[in-house]
């Protein structure tokens, strides 16, 4: 019988040496050490090409309202880098920049001195007072609204990130994992279909999903790139309120739709109720959908509005086996809107909130993949603004991989484009003024790379690297990688009544 001990035998191969002698299970092997710069994100090359020529970081750290005096401080691109490295890898502490300090590919690879420490960027901006950190984060993420489609929708939701320990503006709020639990409550307003996140209103945790919505929403409203293209405001039960509505309904200027879903109150219910038989569309049968519209005034609002109805009805004598697995329940959704019949039906209403779910995959990626709701500080501003940087390196690698063409027209969560596109065994070769990056992968998947950092390059070679050009460069992107979100309302697809 073969013992682990003669299996696996670990010996020195001599004396003052760096080397150690392996018996394994294919044979012998020598490990040492070795000084080539050698790296498993061999992917950052493309990346760092990106940036350099998007140029948003290093506008951004030009334009950071810190002033720095002593001549040992880090400088502010170094640290900014440093951290949305440790973001792209899936750090979700401040302690993972420590991944990426001892590989010296990386660093070369970004154009860095070196990977600054985890406390860099929590000193860098410590002493920022919110509103100054608002505003400086602001530009760059308004710069990317020239990606957005020519129309959109803007998906509106809030999340919970809960908190432990003693932090600045941490709030007991609604909490559905951790009741009686200090949280932060970030609003935050995404562009359909294309996974991008537009803004984050930063709250604490003892607000609602409405709070602060009016503020977030004149933000976006006062960029001409949001004026042109927003057609459509949606958000669930959270946002169907009376002051919401009406700031769409002012008169005097052209302002999005709305299209927001509504808590089955009794109010709601009575109305429900009384619609008459003959107004409902589709044939009552089981298992499918029932809608209705009609006009209401609720308590507290300011005027009647549309709403829209959409049932799916049970059985009236439910079989056993149908009560053992839940199934014979009526499944009832309202939707209030200030969309006319001409312009959308009711089919195409219900359908056009049903694309809304994948709001829900946007914060399941930045929660789970992208650390969110991590990096947390003890001061308030640091947690932000770790946050509203993980939302701008997320914002960015979305358009990367959407230019990189491996999956035409669809986004790939960070989960698979990691693996894709940064995850690679490589060896950093520096001869003379030619530096060279050889990535250890297999002849299939490089033909395929190659395709893909070959779409690249032509993209890049499109626009010079000025700030002018970086709005045509982001337009020509919208318009070869989104879709548009209302296609559909042109053609809508069928849908049974029956």
């Amino acid at each position: 019988m073969i013992t682990s001990a003669e299996l696996v035998s670990v010996h020195l191969s001599g004396e003052g040496t760096d080397e150690i002698a392996l018996d394994t299970l294919r044979g012998k092997f020598t490990v040492t050490r070795t000084d080539a710069a050698l790296t498993p994100y061999g992917g950052l090359a493309a990346w760092s090409g990106f940036l350099k020529h998007l140029g948003i970081m290093e506008r951004l750290a030009a334009a950071c309202p810190v002033v720095r005096t002593s001549p040992n401080a880090a400088p502010v691109r170094e640290v900014l880098h440093s951290f949305q490295l440790s973001a792209l890898v899936e750090g979700k502490r401040f302690c993972h920049v420590r991944w990426l300090m001892d590989d010296p590919a990386v660093a070369t690879l970004m154009g860095l001195e070196r990977v600054r420490g985890e406390d860099a960027l929590p000193r860098l901006v410590k002493g920022l007072q919110p509103a100054d950190l608002r505003q400086w984060l602001h530009r760059p993420q308004a710069e990317l609204y020239a990606a957005l489609p020519e129309r959109f929708i803007a998906d509106w939701d809030s999340t919970v990130n809960t908190r432990y320990g003693h932090q600045e503006d941490a709030k007991v709020g609604y909490n559905p994992h951790k009741r009686g639990r200090k949280s932060h409550h970030p609003l935050i307003c995404v562009a359909a279909r294309t996974r991008l996140c537009l803004h984050l209103e930063w709250r604490p945790g003892d607000t609602v999903s409405a709070t602060d919505w009016q503020p977030a929403m004149e933000k976006l409203w006062q960029h001409p790139t949001i004026r042109e293209r927003l057609w459509l405001n949606r958000g669930d039960v959270g946002f169907g309120q009376e002051a919401i509505m009406a700031w769409h309904e002012t008169t005097g200027e052209p302002r999005p739709k709305y299209l927001f879903k509504l808590k089955l109150t009794s109010n709601v219910r009575r109305a429900i109720a009384r619609v008459p038989w003959p107004l409902w569309a589709g044939s009552p049968t089981v298992g499918c959908q029932q809608l209705a519209e009609t006009t209401v005034k609720l308590q507290g609002w300011s005027r009647e509005r549309r709403i829209v109805i959409v049932r799916t009805l049970r059985p009236i004598n439910p079989t056993p086996q149908e009560q053992f697995w839940a199934t014979p329940e009526d499944d009832v959704a309202v939707y209030v809107t200030n969309l006319a019949p001409g312009d959308a039906t009711l089919e195409q209403i219900a359908l056009l909130y049903a694309q809304r779910a994948d709001t829900e995959n946007v914060f399941d990626e930045l929660k789970n993949q992208w650390g969110f709701r991590g990096y947390c500080s003890g001061k308030a501003v640091v947690t932000e603004m770790a946050a509203r940087l993980v939302l701008l390196t997320y914002n960015l690698w979305t358009l990367f991989t959407r230019l990189m063409g491996l999956h035409p027209g669809h986004h790939s969560e960070a989960i698979k484009s990691r693996r894709d596109f940064l995850l690679m065994a490589a060896q950093l070769v520096e001869s003379g003024r030619q530096r060279t990056v050889k990535l250890a992968v297999k002849a299939e998947w490089w033909q395929v790379l190659k395709a893909c950092y070959e779409r690249l390059r032509t993209w890049l070679a499109t626009t010079a690297p000025q700030l002018e050009a970086q709005g045509d460069f982001l337009r020509q992107l919208a318009r070869h990688l989104t879709t548009d979100p209302l296609e559909w309302l042109e053609q809508p697809p069928p849908i049974s009544t029956a």
